[in-house]
């Protein structure tokens, strides 16, 4: 019998089977299903949202406020569950735990909800075709991380030299357990993978990694590493309450702030009870920040607010002959880095990036947006924009413009919805039946902008296209793959709009209005704190909210001190945040 064929028939059934339940199947104790209702570049388009709405920028009095900005549906308790790790997650834990250099091929993809991976995450469960795929690649990866002693070395606590170093085996197999599985392996667990490494390693023409390598792929396959099982416990201190556990506590800080599993000393702060309380999580979350694993997922963040998806699927015309694969991916890096910088370096106002003329180009891009570029390399340099340029703030960022357009025409509407969504946590109504299609090109002589005003006309779509297009008409400037032009089909372009009864005439401007927008801060607050817990907010998290919200306006709008704040929170330290 094959070592394989041995691991199949030991671990399959009990696998597999565990890891079809779905997202409310147990693992241990539980109360109920997933948190929630219902690749960075791939998955599938983002949905969900709270219901339109919003007044004008700035707030009156008696106008909403905080929370109250973002129109929160009502809905169940939070329950507790499962929460299958993003394909970007997986990878990111297997070059945490096995090397950065571990092979890697992909995985099923993300399905996104409300824009998030995390959201979609803790609504799925592995397909069965799934199952055999994850089997494949983490054979291959083990295999690679346990080919000779130097690979496992960097692996493993200690290399047992054979089988009959007990010891080392069964100390190497719980340190990397701990990690894997968030938490402390139990007496019987550390037990199973010690027999199975052993029976493997004593098979003829076999060996003591050939063991290690099958225990920990049978511990990578397992539910308690695929999923992150968060379920809490009843803290009698909080009235009932379910708390999540220090353990638990650790593995949705590590999801959180770094995208993959914890560290020995997070998981030392768990068993040493300093994760109870929020001084001490605040506390973790600082040192994590400072880690360089800290940009990957606020990069990844970045990627699901600013809709690299759209960016993903926004093939153009061939005439466009500047827009290359490489230049999308300069789009993306861009957007990435102006955040990055603003998080963790700059340590600024979030919300300046709106109206910012400093960015990140490399050769390509730099190129593409007419801008010197004097580095010798092709890396990415820190470039001020000159002064009077149109391309201002994110909403400038090619990767946005050309994210929300069509193969050959702009999309006001697409560039509109955009900013409602993701940017002012709004919903815009889905169209109507019977809507008649907008043409594939404009008629000679008429802009993009004739076009739509003729479109909003109608009565069964000037409703919906009220709510996006003045908005989206304020990026008329830019062609469909983000190049700066004065002119559309001939005519000169007006890029006037309104947003929520503020006037503009430019891109500019248009970040302007959206930097001072009442809801453009709290639906930023709004979305770090559903991607943190995996679902979308519902009123039972206004007070939490509420919270976040005041302290990211005191603090000057720093993403770096909201991600400090959102884990001390109730919201990410309970299953509800209210009883």
């Amino acid at each position: 019998m094959t070592t394989k064929r041995l691991l199949t028939d030991s671990l399959r059934v009990a696998i597999g089977a565990t890891l079809l339940c779905g997202c409310s199947g147990e693992i241990g104790p539980s109360n109920g299903g997933p948190g929630g209702p219902g690749s960075v570049m791939g998955g599938g388009p983002p949905t969900g949202g709270p219901p339109m709405g919003g007044p004008a920028g700035g707030g009156s009095a008696g106008s909403p406020s905080g929370s109250g900005l973002l129109n929160l549906p009502s809905g169940p308790l939070p329950t507790n569950g499962l929460h299958k790790l993003t394909a970007w997650e997986f990878a990111n834990s297997l070059h945490d735990l096995l090397g950065s250099d571990v092979p890697l091929s992909p995985v099923e993809v993300d399905t996104l909800i409300g824009g998030f991976a995390t959201v979609g995450a803790s609504t799925v469960a592995i397909s069965p075709a799934g199952v055999g795929q994850y089997e494949t690649v983490l054979g291959a990866a083990t295999s690679f991380a346990f080919a000779d002693a130097t690979h496992a070395g960097a692996v493993l606590s200690c290399v047992p030299s054979a089988t009959t170093d007990a010891a080392c085996l069964t100390s190497a197999l719980s340190a990397f357990g701990r990690r894997a599985f968030r938490r402390p392996l139990s007496a019987d667990e550390t037990t199973a993978f010690v027999n199975l490494a052993t029976t493997i390693s004593n098979q003829m023409g076999s060996s003591v990694l050939a063991g290690v390598q099958h225990a920990v792929w049978a511990m990578l396959q397992s539910p308690d590493f695929l999923y992150r099982v968060e379920l809490g416990a009843p803290s009698a201190s909080d009235g009932g309450r379910l708390k999540y556990t220090g353990f638990e506590i650790a593995s949705r800080l590590a999801a959180t702030i770094w995208g993959s599993v914890p560290d020995d000393t997070l998981l030392d702060a768990a068993a040493g009870n300093a994760l109870a309380a929020p001084d001490g999580i605040r506390a973790q979350v600082q040192r994590m920040i400072a880690d360089p694993r800290a940009h990957r997922a606020l990069a990844a963040f970045s990627d699901e607010l600013f809709d690299a998806f759209a960016l993903s699927q926004a093939d153009k015309d061939p005439s466009f002959t500047a827009y290359t694969d490489t230049l999308r991916a300069a789009m993306l890096k861009e957007i990435e880095l102006r955040v990055d910088d603003m998080t963790f370096t700059q340590k600024g106002d979030y919300l300046s990036l709106f109206e910012s003329t400093t960015t990140f180009v490399n050769k390509e891009l730099a190129a593409f947006y007419g801008v010197p570029f004097t580095a010798a390399d092709s890396d990415f340099h820190r470039v001020d924009l000159p002064a009077g340029t149109p391309r201002v703030g994110l909403l400038g960022s090619a990767g946005i413009l050309a994210g929300h357009a069509h193969s050959q025409l702009t999309s006001p509407t697409s560039r509109g919805k955009y900013v409602d969504t993701m940017l002012l946590c709004r919903t815009v109504p889905p169209p109507p039946p019977g809507v008649p299609p907008l043409p594939d090109h404009a008629p000679p002589g008429s802009t993009v902008r004739q076009v739509m005003e003729a479109h909003r006309s109608q009565a069964q779509c000037a409703a919906c296209h009220a709510m996006m297009d003045p908005i989206g008409f304020g990026m008329e400037n830019f062609d469909t793959t983000g190049q700066y032009r004065t002119t559309d089909n001939g005519q000169p372009i007006d890029a006037s709009g309104t947003l929520d009864g503020v006037a503009f005439s430019s891109l500019a401007q248009l970040g302007s209005a959206v930097r001072k927008n009442a809801s453009t801060g709290p639906c930023l607050v709004s979305k770090v704190y559903e991607n943190a817990l995996g679902r979308l907010p519902i009123d039972v998290d206004t007070a939490a909210l509420d919270q976040l919200i005041t302290r990211f306006n005191a603090s000057g709008h720093h993403v770096d001190q909201l991600l400090v704040d959102l884990a001390g929170s109730d919201g990410f330290r309970f299953v509800s945040p209210t009883k």
